[in-house]
């Protein structure tokens, strides 16, 4: 069915139909269709004797025991899809009625950070039995702003193309290529997705390691109708950053990035400063991973993105942990 619609495409599982999503995602080509996630009161790998015990009440499990058993078995290897899958995922949840525990909600989110959960109170398990109205609202909702997302997402790529980011070498083939690998990297990391846009645009006003310019000082608004100003704003610290006079400082907040033209100091802070830090070790990790380095330039990445471990610990870990930077 996923792959018979035109993408992209948000799904919804219910109980059962859950599980039968995820067995589809693990299909990397379908899965790349899919922008976005609902299941409904189900998750991955229900708790074998609790799921039991609930169909043996409702008369469910002796005339399907070898359904029951068959799904049941596949708990681990559906769990592992849920954990790669690089879109967002909401649970929703039935309430007191609903079979689900918080084990296994809190084994969902453990093993996957960026799954969100809601509950509909007045619920049981068949959620778009009891609730059609709230269950359509909350669906709606969330497809919305990830269609949304992903449209603004083709957008970014498409002006990068038109500003010739697929004519212009960058280690690992384009500077289009790696704009793909970055954002895909911000995505695969559940960065905030003024950082995953940003990660797609990073190089539009050119960098202190990338002076090739696509767009003009005075061309601003060209991206930011495309991606928003937060996102643009991000763009454009970063692309500014004199980075000989702000990594020294790395570890402050709030930290002053000064600007290589101006010779100015922003002061950033918070999530703009996360944010920065994040787009800083996806970009540089993904240049580790494609471009030839000396040993003295990987020892440098690394120094790096230590420092940048002050702001945006976990994603400095796994780069860390990479072995481009080993």
């Amino acid at each position: 069915m996923i792959d018979r619609e035109r993408g992209p495409v948000v799904v919804v599982g219910a109980s059962l139909g859950g599980l039968a999503v995820l067995a589809a995602l693990a299909e990397p080509s379908t899965a790349r269709r899919v922008v976005g996630l609902v299941l409904v009161d189900v998750v991955p790998d229900p708790a074998p004797g609790p799921a039991r015990a609930w169909l043996h009440e409702r008369g469910l499990r002796r005339d399907r025991a070898v359904l029951v058993d068959d799904i049941l078995g596949r708990g681990r290897e559906l769990l592992a899809t849920a954990t790669g899958l690089d879109m967002p995922i909401l649970l929703v949840r039935g309430g007191g009625r609903s079979p689900l525990g918080d084990d296994d909600v809190d084994r969902l989110q453990g093993a996957n950070p960026g799954v969100m959960v809601t509950v509909v109170a007045g619920a049981g398990h068949l959620v778009a039995r009891d609730a059609p109205t709230e269950l359509a609202g909350i669906v709606a909702e969330h497809a919305s702003r990830w269609l949304a997302a992903d449209l603004v997402v083709q957008r970014a790529f498409a002006l990068q193309r038109s500003l010739g980011a697929d004519r212009i070498d960058h280690p690992g083939g384009t500077l289009l290529r790696h704009l793909r690998r970055v954002h895909a990297l911000a995505v695969e990391w559940h960065a905030a997705p003024r950082a995953q846009l940003a990660a797609i645009c990073h190089a539009s006003y050119g960098t202190d390691g990338f002076p090739h310019r696509l767009l003009a000082a005075d061309e601003r608004r060209r991206l930011r109708d495309v991606i928003g100003p937060d996102a643009e704003a991000l763009v454009h610290v970063y692309g500014g950053c004199d980075r000989s006079r702000t990594y020294p400082a790395l570890g402050t907040e709030p930290l002053p990035v000064v600007d290589r033209y101006t010779g100015a100091a922003t002061a950033i802070s918070g999530a703009d400063l996360r944010n920065f830090a994040v787009l800083t070790i996806v970009n540089e990790l993904d240049v580790a991973r494609h471009a030839p380095l000396p040993t003295s330039t990987v020892a440098q990445i690394r120094v790096l993105v230590a420092a940048l471990a002050a702001h945006a610990p976990d994603e400095a870990a796994r780069a860390l942990a990479d072995e481009a930077l080993a």
